[in-house]
């Protein structure tokens, strides 16, 4: 009898353990947003984030045309030259971090018609 009182308090005990690589509060933490850049369009054109969240850009393998990423308009206190790529075909790497809460409008240069996006932000 006493084993079984003691395999169910271990049972309880890893159930209530913390998940590994949760955060401190017991929260998952949430995967890296991805935004595929492509001949000629951003996906998704629309992004819902937290404050503090990195986006991942990531130019498709098979593009013919050049494109970038660059902020027209941001919230209240946010430089234009904080949120612009560099422009290429393929093998871009752009990663910014949305800090500011509020609506971060994005678009390519090349392709300012087609190829826009819009970046929300939230606590």
């Amino acid at each position: 009898m006493r084993y079984l009182a003691v395999a169910a308090a271990a049972a309880v005990a890893i159930a209530l353990a913390p998940v590994a690589g949760a955060s401190d509060d017991g929260e998952r933490r949430a995967k890296t947003p991805t935004v595929k850049v492509a001949d000629d369009f951003y996906d998704p054109t629309k992004l819902n984030v937290k404050t503090g969240t990195k986006v991942k850009f990531k130019w498709a393998s098979d593009n013919l045309n050049s494109h970038n990423v660059t902020l027209t308009k941001g919230p209240k206190g946010v430089k234009k030259k904080d949120f612009e790529s560099a422009t290429g075909t393929i093998k871009v790497k752009y990663n910014p971090t949305f800090e500011k809460k509020g609506t971060y409008n994005l678009l390519c240069t090349i392709h300012p018609d087609v190829m826009k996006m819009k970046v929300t932000v939230k606590k």
